[in-house]
């Protein structure tokens, strides 16, 4: 059986660089601290003096200033997974092979695209090219996968007609047998895979038992392991931004609410019923905090979502700050194990003509959201931009918006930095009285916020908030 293997090498560094671009110059480092050890799974290119497995304690030793980041191993999961989507998109036979790793069924696609190589150049164009995958093509899982780690970046290499040939000057290390077998092969003198095609199998079967025989098998070019296709996972993902970090368990569920409005109302959910909802939000520092939530029948509005996902989330809501969201619906079915009632609901049918408005509104206009929802999220925050947001009454328009945002301003000051003029449409206007002056300091946040504000009466007699940031030391006004 030919086989193709895709390799996605240091697939969570790159997924890492993916979102922080900005560190690609940096030695950083991947960590997994949860483990009684904390180890290093993966590093950046400029890291060169560490390699994956080393304890995070040796790594730092050894590369100065490096920095580290925590193993987002669901992010990580989840790029591997839609580079296996993608995948399948080009072949219908596709199996997984550990995190990086894929392997292709090639048999009756070579016609379909041309040839080997513009079968191999389709993979490759499916995938993001900065994940820089590369391909390797053999009779047999194992040997295309060592010629997939001899490729180079977006390359191919083809396996020749001597298998055994071409493998035996690589490393033993690369047969997937256990490691107290590769150690004992290593102890033996065996370092190569030519070295141990040349022994005798039936030394190695009573020396190692069946991984000896199984060694001996693959290091001669033969592996008859056929390929389990994975079957294809449908999923519908929605992401938006939050305005601000925050720890208020109403702004999360605006978040999911407006998620769902968006999922339900794609085409393609159109008479489908979800079974499967997961909820994922970055956290500043450190892992995502991720949440699944199964359903026992499926269902179809996002109404009754909401009302199940409200549920879960308030019975245990994130512990932490959370600045995003990613919804992703999972686990279609085409029917529903239950049924709403037929008496329209006053509350829907208000909605329905509200969203009837908004699309009208839209069409006279330039498409822009017309119509918010103006909601409560922390009505206790020092901060008046934390308060409250507006959503969009539409699912497809607009995003989450706080209200009384912050301005840049101009201000001069006095010789206790207190407000003497503020300048508003070009216009220099002094200020005549303080009337009232309030700060805090909340120092603990992932962006920590130290203010001072003055509510002042201008000599023509309007009143304007103004706060210096002590961080920064720049004017703001709160709002208009």
């Amino acid at each position: 059986m030919k086989v193709a293997c895709v390799l996605i090498t240091h697939l969570r560094a790159k997924a890492e660089l993916q979102r922080r671009p900005h560190l690609k110059d940096q030695p950083v480092l991947i960590a997994d601290r949860g483990r009684s050890r904390p180890l290093v799974v993966d590093h950046f290119p400029k890291a060169v003096a560490v390699s994956a497995g080393m304890s995070l304690e040796e790594s730092l030793s050894r590369q100065a200033g490096a920095l580290v980041l925590e193993a987002d191993e669901p992010h990580y999961r989840r790029v591997f997974q839609q580079a296996v989507s993608a995948l399948q998109g080009v072949g219908d036979r596709v199996e997984e092979a550990g995190l990086g790793a894929a392997y292709v069924a090639m048999d009756g696609l070579e016609a379909l695209y041309g040839g080997d190589e513009m079968l191999a150049r389709a993979l490759l164009d499916a995938l993001p090219q900065t994940l820089l995958p590369r391909v390797g093509v053999g009779h047999g899982k194992f040997p295309a996968l060592v010629a997939a780690r001899n490729s180079e970046p977006l390359g191919l290499t083809k396996v020749p007609a001597d298998a055994a040939a071409f493998l035996s000057s690589r490393s033993a290390g690369l047969l997937p047998v256990s490691e107290d077998t590769i150690s004992a092969l290593r102890r033996f003198g065996l370092h190569t895979l030519g070295q141990v095609a040349a022994m005798d199998q039936n030394m190695l079967i009573d020396q190692f038992g069946p991984e000896g025989g199984w060694a001996w098998m693959l290091a001669n070019g033969r592996d008859e392991r056929h390929l389990t296709p994975l079957k294809h996972q449908e999923t519908v993902t929605e992401q938006t931004s939050l305005p601000f970090s925050s720890t208020s368990l109403e702004m999360l569920l605006v978040a999911v609410d407006t998620l769902l409005r968006r999922a339900y109302a794609r085409p393609a959910m159109r008479g489908r019923y979800a079974g499967r909802i997961t909820l994922e939000c970055p956290v500043y520092g450190t892992a995502p905090w991720e949440k699944t939530i199964n359903f026992r029948t499926g269902i179809g509005q996002w109404e009754k979502a909401s009302f199940i996902v409200r549920s879960q989330l308030e019975a245990e809501p994130p512990e932490v700050p959370i600045d995003g969201l990613s919804l992703t619906l999972s686990n279609f079915t085409g029917e529903s194990g239950s049924q709403l009632g037929l008496l329209p609901d006053v509350r829907e049918k208000r909605l329905g003509w509200l969203a009837e408005t908004e699309r009208w509104l839209q069409s006279k206009t330039t498409g822009t959201p017309a119509l918010y929802r103006v909601i409560q999220v922390a009505p206790w925050h020092p901060a008046p931009e934390m308060r409250a947001v507006q959503a969009p009454l539409e699912p497809s328009g607009g995003v989450i918006r706080p209200l009384m945002s912050p301005e840049p301003v101009e201000v001069r000051e006095d010789g206790n930095r207190q407000p003497e003029a503020v300048r508003q449409r070009e216009q220099w206007r002094r200020v005549s009285r303080i009337a009232e002056r309030w700060s805090f300091d909340l120092w603990w946040l992932p962006k920590p916020l130290t203010r001072t504000y003055y509510r002042v009466e201008r000599e023509d007699g309007g009143q304007v908030t103004l706060f210096l940031d002590q961080h920064s030391s720049c004017w703001y006004q709160q709002g208009r």
